[in-house]
This record gives C-alpha cells, sequence and structure tokens, in this order.
C-alpha cells in the first residue's frame, strides 16, 4: 500500500480489534485502513438504511425539533469558523448529512447546497431544507457552478482517495475560495496514548479509538497541510481543536499544543 501523498510504501503498523490490517506512511504518518470502499459497491448500502442516521443523534424523519442540541450547537460554531475566516457566499456542504450546517447557514445570508453518498437522504432532505443535495461522490456529480466555500466536516475521512476528493474540490472553488476541513487528529494526546496501549496489547479492544471500518483514513495537521500543498492550495488556517462541549482551560491548552482531538484546516485557492 502506497501513501497517497508521499507515494512510497506504507508500513503496516498493527491491526485493530476487529481484524482491519493498519498501514501508516513513516514520512507524513498518514494512517489507511485496509477496508473495502464505502463510498462504492456493497460499503455504499448501509448510507441507505435509515438506522444508519439514528445512531448520530438525529432521526430518520429528519425532524430537525427532536434533535439533539449538540448539533445545532457545533453547526453555529462551524458557521462562525467560517465567517472568521473565508469571504463570499456560495456554499457547497460536501457530505452534508443531516443538512444542519448549511441549513444554519442559509440563515446567516449564505446561498447553499449540499452533497451525500445516500440517495435515500437525498430524496428527503431538500424539501425539509429548501435547497438542493446532490447524490454521489463528489468526483462523479456534475456541477453548474462554483464556490466560495467548500466544506467537508467529518467527512475527509470517510473518502476512498482524499487527494481526489481534494482536488475535485479545487476545481468546483472559485479563484481565491476556500476548502474548509475538520477531521479527527491522529496526533492528538487521546490517539497517542491509545496507541501507545494498543501497541503493548494494553486495551482489550485494540485500536478501536480510530473508528476503522467507519472511517478509512486518519489525519493529522501536518498531513493536512502537505494533501492541501499537493493540491496546489494556500494552507491559511491549521490548528487543533475540540467540540462545542469540550471547552475547559485544560481543552484550550491541548489545542494550542496541537494535540486536541480534532483538526482544522482551511485552504485557499
Amino acid at each position: 500500500m502506497q501513501c497517497v501523498l508521499c507515494e512510497i510504501k506504507m508500513d503496516q503498523f498493527g491491526q485493530d480489534f476487529s481484524g482491519i490490517d493498519i498501514y501508516r506512511c513513516p514520512k507524513c504518518l498518514l494512517v489507511k485502513a485496509d477496508i473495502p470502499d464505502r463510498a462504492t459497491g456493497e460499503g455504499a448500502l448501509m448510507y441507505e438504511d435509515a438506522e444508519y442516521f439514528e445512531g448520530w443523534n438525529f432521526n430518520a424523519e429528519l425532524d430537525y425539533e427532536s434533535f439533539d442540541k449538540s448539533l445545532f450547537e457545533q453547526a453555529e460554531i462551524y458557521v462562525d469558523f467560517i465567517q472568521a475566516h473565508t469571504k463570499g457566499k456560495e456554499m457547497l456542504d460536501v457530505g452534508t448529512g443531516h443538512g444542519l450546517l448549511p441549513y444554519t447557514a442559509r440563515k446567516r445570508g449564505y446561498e447553499v447546497e449540499g452533497t451525500d453518498l445516500s440517495q435515500w437522504l437525498c430524496d428527503r432532505l431538500p424539501e425539509k431544507v429548501g435547497f438542493p443535495i446532490h447524490c454521489g461522490p463528489i468526483e462523479t456529480i456534475e456541477f453548474s457552478k462554483h464556490y466560495d466555500v467548500i466544506t467537508l466536516m467529518h467527512v475527509l475521512e470517510h473518502t476512498t482517495d482524499p487527494l481526489s476528493t481534494i482536488q475535485r474540490c479545487t476545481e468546483l472553488l472559485k479563484d481565491h475560495g476556500y476548502i474548509i476541513v475538520v477531521v479527527p487528529n491522529y496526533r492528538s494526546l487521546d490517539c497517542r496514548l491509545k496507541d501507545f496501549a494498543s501497541k503493548r496489547g494494553l486495551k482489550k479492544r485494540p485500536f478501536k479509538h480510530l473508528a476503522l471500518g467507519h472511517h478509512n483514513w486518519v489525519f493529522s495537521l501536518q498531513n493536512l497541510q502537505r494533501l492541501g500543498k499537493k493540491c496546489g492550495l494556500k494552507s491559511v488556517y491549521l490548528r487543533s481543536g475540540h467540540a462545542s462541549w469540550k471547552s475547559g482551560p485544560w481543552h484550550g491548552t491541548l489545542s494550542h499544543l496541537g494535540l486536541a482531538g480534532w483538526c482544522y484546516a482551511v485552504f485557499e485557492k
């Protein structure tokens, strides 16, 4: 297995509790799980099951009034972040899921669209939210316009090829447009400690923290920067952070040191 960023052979790093082989690039530390493609074939079928969505704090009826409060809080924080680090009002949200991010952005004056792999969701969500949701991987969708901002919030780790995904997003940007990526941080303090314990047989379910089988890739700030550069983008913001419900002094210290749970990246074309 080769690293899509460094184009060198990845090392077999270990095996998780379910038997998935884990590979890691010795240069940029990008992690890849040896699992089937989730975007096509049988892997895509899980996105057509209403029960899949029930497990993510929202319901199959897409009834926003009954959604978990934390989902609204996180959507507001994300839109604050978008407004602080980008310009322009035409926005595409890739892997939109429940659609709360573009829904919230629209209330603040953005012209929004979304994409998702789930035909089930794409058939139901537009009538609820009032904006288009394109179905399929972004590489296969034909768009009629270019965008000021393209967001991938907890999406890139699920893709078949993150390099191909970011390259396609770059094609869809206006000049000086922005791509925003949020992904789990492989170099977080929590992840480092759990990697250490997993490698030494100290965890009952080794490498469970990587969520492999659901995630295809695990990133860090460093290899996200390399990804942007490889696609001809300028990194204008790279920092780790936490979810909205984790905001104490300890979490702030971890964010400052690059050891918090999520990576936030903003790229400019």
